[in-house]
Parts: C-alpha cells; sequence; structure tokens
C-alpha cells in the first residue's frame, strides 16, 4: 500500500557534463544544459509516470535518453507530450537515480540525474456507500472514504464514458454528485502520490422513477368498488418497495430489500381491501420506490357502491294463481356497475334472459326468494307469494236435453261450476266451437236450434282462475 516512503538520499546530483563538440565562439549557441529532470529529489513514483524535463533556453535538442541506475531505459525523438518513467517490477521503496540525457543537432550533450523512490501499491480506502454491480443510485450521490491510506492524493468518481465527474483532493474524503444527466455507471478510484490507483467497485445511475398504472381487475364498472375487494394495479421500472394506502390508512406494504449482491423488484401491487358498505368515494394512494430511491406516486379515487340493483318488474304478481309442474318468473332490473344475475331461493335456475323457474310443487299458497345481484355483488331481495292450483274446476249441467234428444226452438241449458280459487267462465261449444260463455255463477245458456244442422254436438267447458279446464260430455242433439 502506498505509505509514506524514507527520504531519498542526498541532494541532487545533477550535474552538467559537457562532452565533445568545438570550443565556444561569440556568435555560437548557449551550451545546452539540462536544468531540471522534471521530477523532485526524493520523489516517490509508481510504476509509471509522466514527467516533463527543462533545458537551457535555446537549446535545440533532438534526442533525449533516458537512464534508471545508468541503464538506458529507452530513447526518445519526441517528448512534446512529455516523457514517461516505468519501474515495474520493482519492490517498494527502492531508491532508484534516474538520468536525463540531452542531445542537441551538434552532437553534443547534457544530463541530469534525480534520485526517486519506488511506490508500486495502490492506496486503500473504505467505500461508503458500497458498490457493487446491482447498486443503483439516482440524484445526489455522496461517496464517502474513511481509513484511507496516508498517502492518499486523490479519490474521484470516474464514468462509464472514460471521464472524471467529480474528485477531491484532500480530507474530508467526501464527493458530493449530482448525478442527473451523467454517465451511466460510476467508479470509485483512489490515487496515492505516487500515482498508484486503485478502482472501487460503483454505481449504477438510475433517475428514471417507476411507473404506476391504473388499476384493473374491477367486477363492474372501472372505478366502483363495494365490500371486499381485490384490484391489481401493473407497475414497471423495477419497483423494489410498494406502500399502499385507502383513506390515508396503510393498507399494502412490500419491500424487496436491497444490498450489493441483490434485490427484489415486482411489476405489480395489489389491493386486497374491504371498503365496507359505507357509499362515499375512497382515495388510494400508491407510493413506489426502485433500488436506486427514486420513487413515484399515484392517487385513484374509487366510489364505493353498497346498493344493490333496482328491481323494474317481477311477474307473477305476488298473490298470483299459477299453475302446472314448473312456475317460471320474469325478473328485470338496472344497476350502474351492470347486473350481474339473478336466483330464487338460492338457485340461479335461468329459463332464458331475465327468466328463472322453480317447481310448482303441490297446490296450496308457495312463498319465493328472489335475489338480484349487481356486478359487485350487492344484491336485492324481493319476496313474492303465489298460489299453486293444478285442480280442475268441477262442472255439472243441471238442466238440459239428453244426449239424442230431438229439439226445436229455443232451448235452455243451465249449469252448475264450482272451484275452491274461483271460476274464471264457463263455455257453450256447438259443433267443436265456442258460441256463447257465462262468467256469472248459476251458468245459463239459451240454444236457437234453428241456426243448426239436422243434428250438431253440445258441450259445455269450464275454467278456473288458474286456467284449469273441465269439459262435459258431449251431447248430440237432432232436429
Amino acid at each position: 500500500m502506498g505509505k509514506a516512503r524514507s527520504a531519498a538520499a542526498a541532494a541532487l546530483v545533477a550535474t552538467l557534463i559537457a562532452a565533445g563538440g568545438s570550443p565556444a565562439y561569440a556568435d555560437d549557441p548557449a551550451p545546452l544544459a539540462v536544468t531540471s529532470t522534471g521530477l523532485s529529489e526524493g520523489q516517490v513514483v509508481g510504476p509509471s509516470l509522466l514527467f516533463h524535463p527543462v533545458w537551457s533556453e535555446g537549446a535545440n535538442v533532438t534526442k533525449v535518453e533516458v537512464y534508471a541506475d545508468g541503464v538506458l531505459s529507452y530513447t526518445a525523438l519526441n517528448w512534446t507530450a512529455g516523457l514517461c518513467l516505468r519501474l515495474s517490477g520493482k519492490q517498494d521503496g527502492t531508491e532508484e537515480l534516474i538520468t536525463i540525457r540531452a542531445y542537441d543537432s551538434t552532437g553534443a550533450w547534457a544530463e541530469a540525474s534525480t534520485h526517486v523512490v519506488v511506490d508500486q501499491t495502490p492506496p486503500t480506502a473504505t467505500i461508503s456507500p458500497v458498490g457493487g454491480s446491482l447498486v443503483q443510485v439516482g440524484g445526489v450521490l455522496t461517496v464517502n472514504a474513511t481509513d484511507v491510506s496516508d498517502d492518499l492524493a486523490e479519490m474521484s468518481l470516474y464514468g462509464n464514458n472514460g471521464v472524471t465527474v467529480a474528485s477531491v483532493t484532500s480530507a474530508p474524503w467526501t464527493i458530493t454528485y449530482d448525478t442527473v444527466g451523467g454517465p451511466q455507471r460510476v467508479y470509485v478510484h483512489v490515487t496515492d502520490r505516487a500515482g498508484n490507483t486503485r478502482e472501487y467497485a460503483g454505481y449504477q445511475i438510475d433517475n428514471q422513477p417507476p411507473t404506476i398504472g391504473d388499476p384493473t381487475g374491477f367486477r363492474g364498472r372501472v372505478g366502483r368498488v363495494s365490500g371486499a375487494t381485490h384490484l391489481d394495479i401493473p407497475l414497471s421500472g423495477g419497483a423494489n418497495h410498494i406502500e399502499v394506502r385507502v383513506d390515508g390508512t396503510l393498507t399494502e406494504s412490500w419491500d424487496g430489500g436491497h444490498s450489493p449482491t441483490s434485490y427484489g423488484t415486482t411489476n405489480g401491487a395489489d389491493i386486497d381491501y374491504n371498503f365496507g358498505t359505507t357509499p362515499r368515494t375512497a382515495t388510494v394512494d400508491v407510493l413506489v420506490r426502485d433500488v436506486a430511491g427514486n420513487t413515484a406516486t399515484k392517487s385513484f379515487a374509487l366510489i364505493v357502491d353498497p346498493t344493490g340493483p333496482t328491481i323494474t318488474s317481477l311477474t307473477p304478481a305476488n298473490g298470483a294463481l299459477v299453475r302446472g309442474s314448473t312456475i317460471y318468473f320474469t325478473i328485470h332490473a338496472t344497476d350502474p356497475d351492470g347486473v350481474a344475475y339473478p336466483e330464487v331461493n338460492g338457485c340461479y335456475c335461468p329459463s332464458g334472459p331475465d327468466r328463472l323457474f322453480v317447481a310448482a310443487g303441490a297446490d296450496g299458497s308457495k312463498t319465493l326468494v328472489f335475489r338480484v345481484y349487481d356486478n359487485l355483488f350487492n344484491f336485492t331481495t324481493a319476496t313474492r307469494t303465489v298460489i299453486v292450483d293444478n285442480t280442475r274446476p268441477t262442472l255439472t249441467i243441471t238442466s238440459a236435453p239428453k244426449n239424442g234428444a230431438h229439439v226445436k226452438g229455443t232451448v235452455k241449458i243451465n249449469a252448475a261450476a264450482a272451484d275452491r280459487n274461483g271460476v274464471a267462465r264457463v263455455e257453450l261449444l256447438i259443433n267443436g266451437k265456442v258460441v256463447a260463455q257465462d262468467v256469472t255463477a248459476g251458468y245459463s245458456f239459451a240454444v236457437n236450434t234453428t241456426k243448426y244442422g239436422k243434428t250438431f254436438n253440445v258441450q259445455l267447458r269450464a275454467y278456473d282462475r288458474a286456467g284449469n279446464v273441465t269439459t262435459t260430455s258431449t251431447r248430440t242433439w237432432h232436429r
């Protein structure tokens, strides 16, 4: 690790040694001299260092040689960007004598030397927050370095675009960086005075908050709820933390956790809540946060509708007489959330749109309970009592010519009919056609025999109020 190094030896060895060449005259150029190696005596250097030597003003330098402890390291013909000192493979603390020898166009040369100390161990530090391949941050990022090497010279944030976006060169080792508009990823670099650098795991930059969609899963119309309700809220953008509040009360919470090596996300939030039976407008607030800390919020207004459908018609009517083995009912209803289905005595027994059926059973009074549900499972109840009547009325001809009788002129027929739920009418049929009817007890008919042929058939038929029918035997009359 780059720590303080022992002081470098002795004074600058830099000496100018002129070799070769002719004696100087008044109009000759200034003598060549290397006035600085570009290094400091005892300077701590890493495996690679760029430096800039200096020579006498006006000197026409054509070639530069770099020596390390007297051994030629390399020759440079272009040093505009500086010279590079490479000491890789040397042990830390090793003292090296670096010599710069410059040549001019006449072949004369001069040199200067400087002692440097080798330090190839990168510095160390404890970085917080800890970075990693799964660490995401957004907004203003604050990075702290503690327990740093005592020769630390710089801490920087380095973008994946190759640009240093922020740095500090002294304690406290804290960088505050606004990530908005910067590279997609940054790494932490620490550099010591020798130029050694260590890179620490960095951070994925994310300044885009998650997206909250509109709720789905409504049983009725969108935006209307009642009682126990489950709704789904689609999310995108890597939601790591979710909070759902109904009328200000936290009802749902989820957190996917977050560490440098793992975290969880979800693409949906749930609302499982009993909105009760109080009509109102409920407010649902959703908060979603991603791993980087970006937060999104959205509010929804939901209409709480606990009211069942309105029944607009139900037939047969209460107290109606019905007959047959099956009773059929027609029911109509309306509801803002849509009518789901009707049922009778707990049975959804449809025989067609808005039509239900139930077994008639024995004659007598029968009470039926109807429920009509809307799409929120609210229901409205209606009760009907009907009278089942499958018993035919009694019918007797009390006076009339017998079967086979010869008749003339106008002939009277008298009859008696009875039913426990009432007789609706008695009809007179001649030759199978209804020619008269009587709706009043003491049923009587007058038959003008001249209107019919020489032989014709006479019959009476009685209906009760339920529609049951009784017919007398047919009498044939002659004229």
